[in-house]
């Protein structure tokens, strides 16, 4: 986000990339000397640039070039980090492999200096998961990983088919092309093995809770998992969706009450659920669905058969392909949801006030009656007809062909 100001900083944040993972890409090539550590990397990414003299930027307020320094802050950290060094690169006419060897730590890599002053994370420390390696050349070469055992905490180096166990000194001695850091927290590990402990004892309970296996496995892996969210496997009137009531027990665990106390009195979130039912207003819902899609898929089947059996059609509407796939999903089922209006804005283009179809596009061809039964249901436009012309035949040229015709036969 880049929020432009008329005075001397200009600030720029980083998101994670789908809440869970963030990319940073450094260039260890800015770096001489024999020890280049993954943090100079990460101090040179999120330095401040000076903008001024040819450099400067253009203030949105006040329509005038100033000085500022740009910097980049991270104002939420996400689960898993994905650092990429920049090994390779292409200039003009060529391209070079950057082979300098960058030292990273397997555990404790500290974000802290990088984190934005109003950002609301806790955690700030990540333990290394895996590292991606480049064997070769800029023109050539050969991937390889080494990956860390969550169940016995060893590593193992990926070599197409073949793995093998490695030492940790090999993994800190490698040439890192891509590291990927998971977020780290004692205090996460200590409250999964309570959690862990209290489903060991049982207690017996007069409530039993259902929560979401999805949030579920986020507390498991996850260092902050963030609050308890149900909303998953419910509608929005607090029920069973009729389409998941099939596989509910793929999406639910039932817990006892001792144990939803303590992860919602720590997570927060919810909403608590005591009873698993089918939606009824859902249910409703899904019939009328299913009634529109069977009555519209037979009324197209017959306007389009009556269609392909005229021999010279007057007209012909044109209508997208890309809606008229989204239509056909919904009435077969693939799509839950309804398309929007027709559009075909991509197919028609505007000549000497007259709309006509797009050369090359990606369209098909119905006749009225069928148009005329889509647009009453879904609106939308613009019409794009197609007239044949019309060829006028010379009544002596039609009585001469004819005449040879029956003396053809007679021969």
């Amino acid at each position: 986000m880049w929020r432009d100001i008329c005075s001397t900083r200009v600030d720029s944040f980083f998101h994670g990339i789908c809440e869970e993972v963030f990319v940073v890409s450094c260039v260890p090539s800015w770096f001489w000397g024999p020890i280049v550590t993954l943090q100079d990397c990460l101090a040179a990414f999120f330095a401040r640039d000076e903008l001024k003299g040819d450099n400067m930027y253009s203030c949105e307020k006040c329509k005038k070039l100033r000085n500022g320094v740009k910097f980049c802050k991270v104002q939420k950290f996400p689960e898993i980090l994905c650092i990429h060094l920049k090994r390779f690169r292409h200039e003009l006419m060529f391209s070079t492999k950057i082979s300098t060897h960058v030292s990273f730590p397997l555990e404790g890599l500290d974000l802290q200096p990088f984190l934005a002053k109003d950002s609301p994370a806790q955690i700030v420390t990540y333990d290394l998961l895996s590292v991606i390696c480049h064997h070769g050349t800029a023109s050539s070469g050969h991937y390889i990983a080494y990956c860390r055992n969550n169940l016995n905490n060893l590593w193992y180096e990926f070599d197409d088919q073949s793995v093998t166990e490695v030492s940790e000194s090999t993994v800190q001695n490698a040439e890192a092309y891509v590291l990927f850091y998971r977020k780290s927290s004692e205090e996460a590990q200590k409250e999964r093995r309570r959690i862990s402990n209290l489903l060991n004892i049982m207690e017996p309970s007069l409530l039993q809770f259902y929560i979401s296996r999805q949030w579920l496995n986020k507390f498991k892996t996850f260092a902050e998992p963030g609050p308890i969210s149900n909303n998953d496997f419910l509608c929005i009137h607090g029920g069973i969706p009729p389409r998941k009531a099939s596989y509910i027990e793929d999406l639910v665990l039932m817990l006892p009450q001792n144990i939803w106390d303590n992860l919602y009195s720590r997570y927060g979130g919810g909403p608590a659920v005591n009873h698993l039912y089918i939606c009824h207003t859902c249910q409703i819902e899904a019939e009328k669905i299913e009634k529109r899609r069977k009555t519209e898929l037979e009324i197209f089947i017959r306007l389009n058969r009556a269609f392909q059996e005229e021999d010279s059609p007057a007209t012909f509407y044109c209508i997208s392909m890309q809606w008229f796939r989204e239509w056909e999903n919904f009435v077969k089922g693939k799509d839950g949801d309804p398309p929007g209006p027709i559009d075909n804005t991509k197919i028609a283009v505007t000549k000497c006030g007259n709309v006509m179809l797009r050369q090359g596009a990606d369209s098909g061809q119905i006749s009225e009656e069928t148009w005329n039964f889509l647009q009453s249901i879904y609106g939308g436009g613009p019409e794009v007809i197609l007239r044949p012309p019309v060829v006028h035949i010379d009544p002596d040229i039609l009585q001469t062909e004819e005449k040879i015709e029956v003396e053809t036969r007679s021969l």
